[in-house]
């Protein structure tokens, strides 16, 4: 389990968001289904003795020292992508997309929802997608196509291209949490080579870390290191910019901690005194293929 703790904590979050909030940011039911009770029970153990290392003043007993690394830490982050992500496929629908890509897919679910309006390619390590296979017994994944590839080996594309996968056909790929793991060379090969198989109009969706760091993301680092997973790669805008145009990408979203998304601003408006805020250092882009 632990090789995969990044995701499982990724996991956590959105089950927990599912599970605990009445008004939500971010609809997840297939999250709930994927963790087990035991992994639900030891991470939100875990955190909340961990409290003191996100927030040395806290004053509260456990359930409340839970909520607020989750609320605070957490959440933010991947709800925040994963509310935007749905935008981004929810907009490709109504231009007939038909397939959606989840690079490094860990253990994301919410795309389940869509397997019967368009073909769903879960695409992550040999280990990760055995584990999610397994995880998904009691879960409809009818239209679901996994793959397991490893995106650093160089003809990874070769197994994208021997599946389903439909280069004429309009595509939504996700790419998030994945900048933060790669080299800025190795980031400008996957961009490169994804844009490479898809047609004009197909748009990608990641985040990525900036410059502008703050205390959540410090904390995020350190977590991942200690998950033996580096974050590897910060980007200026110019940069971002650099890469996506030797790509033949053009920005058609770009977001930092201001994002604005319907999901959250209806949350933030029932939870006033709770709110959630995406945390500097984050950014947020669509990309559209030219």
């Amino acid at each position: 389990m632990e090789q995969n703790m990044t995701a499982l904590v990724s996991l956590f979050a959105r089950a927990y968001h599912q599970k605990e909030k009445e008004v939500k940011i971010f609809e997840d039911d297939f999250s709930t289904k994927l963790i087990t009770d035991k992994e639900y029970k030891m991470i939100g153990l875990n955190m909340s003795q961990g409290i003191h290392f996100f927030n040395p003043n806290f004053k509260g007993n456990q359930k409340e020292a839970l909520r607020w690394i989750v609320d605070y830490q957490l959440s933010p982050s991947v709800l925040i992508r994963s509310a935007l992500c749905k935008e981004v496929i929810d907009e490709m629908l109504e231009k007939e997309c038909k397939q959606y890509l989840d690079f490094a897919s860990g253990y994301d679910s919410f795309a389940y929802m869509y397997q019967h309006k368009m073909k769903v390619f879960e695409i992550d390590k040999q280990e990760v997608i055995d584990d999610k296979k397994q995880r998904c017994k009691n879960v409809d994944i009818k239209n679901i196509q996994f793959l397991s590839i490893d995106l650093g080996k160089d003809n990874w594309i070769n197994r994208l291209l021997e599946s389903s996968y439909q280069e004429n056909q309009l595509s939504v790929c996700s790419l998030l949490g994945l900048s933060y793991y790669l080299t800025h060379d190795q980031f400008k090969r996957l961009l490169k080579e994804i844009s490479r198989h898809m047609i004009k109009g197909s748009r990608l969706v990641f985040d990525y870390l900036s410059y502008q760091e703050s205390d959540e993301t410090r904390k995020s680092e350190a977590l991942a290191k200690e998950a033996n997973e580096t974050m590897r790669a910060k980007y200026s805008f110019e940069q971002l910019k650099e890469i996506l145009d030797l790509c033949h990408l053009k920005i058609v979203r770009h977001d930092d901690y201001r994002i604005t998304l319907d999901s959250l601003i209806h949350y933030n408006e029932y939870y006033k005194d709770n709110p959630i805020i995406a945390p500097k250092g984050v950014c947020y882009c669509v990309a559209e293929k030219e």
